[in-house]
């Protein structure tokens, strides 16, 4: 590191650090958002997402409401190298708590850029910096006591914000990606329940509607283009309730491969294989990936394709998170507590399997069986999932309007991980005066 002062954190307070609150159930499921562990570790610089409530005492939430700045350290964890985990808060729309097992350290502005140690936190020196005060007893722990002692350094303010700007900016950029990628997936959705779910089209039509544009309900203005799709919607429901053609069908009558992964031999090379936590908000992270051995263990039919759709199938918490394969640029597979769904393409669009069980995430994540810490969710439980099945002309149509939604959700992935690259390699090399911050803002560019 360069010649910075070294101080310690303690000095650059502006009021003590605290632990939060801990609420027993009876007032949880309404009043105050409340920052949970999940949400610490899923965003490292928090925006105002949606989070459980709690109801707080007028002195709880003077002594427990978050401010945007305010630091946000892990204090414990199963984990070892999670406690101490540092996080944001970027964004406030409303009340908004912390739970006990978290600390909060409130810098003072007039000499402390909290970005700034955020980003310190999460570099190597300040890995190291924490990795010092560390407990290791049943769970890992850090204490705000031992937090407040650790020496940092203290370049100048402006120093600070120039380099939290730097490294600000990069990820502003994945943030604003991620916002995206958030609409352009309610889109899809909000199309697939219209058309699958509502059967909209159909029911417009039963009510009078004969515009073309409003039976579509406004998806296209084009006239020519929106009578086309109506004309594949039914202007009658049959006795099931279901548009006239349609059908309803289990998921194991429409799928050609519905089963675990592999038992994995892991390996430095080989294909990659996919695990639970690999596996969040909808998308697969292949940086939580390992690498599995074909030699000793064929991943055969379970060798993953596009548009597979994989399931959590093991595990309190875990259980029952759904994500679907996209931009796959190797060859990958799953290990045994995922269970790989592919559609059978000549019944079912792969689309609508993925976009039909991304949205049963809910219910999928209540039909684990077994006792405490052995919940497991079968590949038949799956199976027998029921929903409406379209002719192919619907399924094709409704193809042509989601695949670019999702061509460029994934698209903005990619890009993001470039930008986290990116800010990943500045980093260290800010924290250590390794390059100049002329230089820096030329590669964040």
């Amino acid at each position: 590191m360069t010649s910075w002062p070294v101080v310690e954190f303690s000095s650059l307070l502006a009021e003590p650090t605290r632990n939060g609150v801990y609420k027993s159930k009876e007032f949880h499921g309404r009043g105050a958002k409340m920052v949970n562990m999940g949400e610490l570790f899923a965003y490292p610089r928090l925006p105002a997402v949606p989070m459980k409530r709690v109801e707080l005492s007028t002195s709880e939430e003077r002594r427990f409401k978050l401010e945007v700045g305010d630091l946000l350290f892990a204090r414990r964890s199963l984990v070892a190298e999670g406690a101490g985990k540092c996080s944001i808060v970027m964004e406030q729309t409303e009340v908004t708590a912390f739970e006990s097992s978290i600390i909060r350290a409130r810098l003072n502005r007039s000499m402390a850029d909290p970005l700034f140690y955020f980003y310190f936190f999460n570099s190597t020196p300040g890995v190291h910096a924490l990795d010092t005060i560390r407990r290791q007893v049943a769970v890992a722990g850090i204490t705000g006591t031992d937090l407040v002692r650790l020496k940092v350094p203290a370049p100048t303010l402006r120093f600070q914000n120039k380099v939290s700007s730097i490294l600000g900016s990069l990820d502003d950029k994945i943030e604003l990606n991620r916002r995206m990628n958030g609409t352009l997936e309610a889109m899809a959705q909000a199309i697939f329940r219209d058309w699958f779910v509502d059967f909209g089209p159909s029911r417009r039509k039963l009510e009078g509607a004969a515009d073309p544009i409003t039976i579509m309900g406004g998806l296209v203005q084009d006239p020519e283009r929106a009578q086309a799709l109506a004309d594949l919607f039914p202007g009658t429901l049959g006795d099931d309730g279901l548009p006239a053609g349609w059908e309803e069908k289990q998921v194991g009558d429409v799928t050609v491969l519905l089963k675990r992964g592999l038992a994995p031999s892991y390996s430095d090379n080989g294909i990659l294989v996919i695990n639970q936590k690999c596996i969040r908000n909808k998308a697969v992270n292949l940086a939580a990936a390992r690498r599995h051995d074909e030699a000793k263990r064929p991943a055969k039919d379970r060798r993953l394709e596009e548009y597979d759709v994989v399931v959590n199938s093991t595990g309190v918490g875990t259980l029952g998170r759904v994500a679907t394969v996209r931009g796959l640029k190797e060859q990958a597979t799953a290990d045994s507590h995922v269970t790989i769904c592919r559609a059978d393409t000549s019944k079912l669009s792969k689309l609508v399997l993925s976009l039909f069980m991304e949205g049963q995430e809910a219910l999928i994540e209540t039909m684990g069986h077994g006792s405490t810490g052995q919940t497991e969710l079968s590949p038949a439980s799956l199976s027998a999932m029921t929903f409406t099945v379209a002719p192919k002309p619907v399924q094709l149509a409704f193809d042509n309007f989601v695949v670019p939604l999702r061509n460029l959700v994934t698209s903005n992935s990619e890009h993001s991980l470039t930008l986290a690259e990116t800010r990943d390699l500045l980093l260290p090399k800010l924290m250590s005066g390794e390059i100049r911050l002329g230089e820096a803002v030329e590669v964040a560019a």
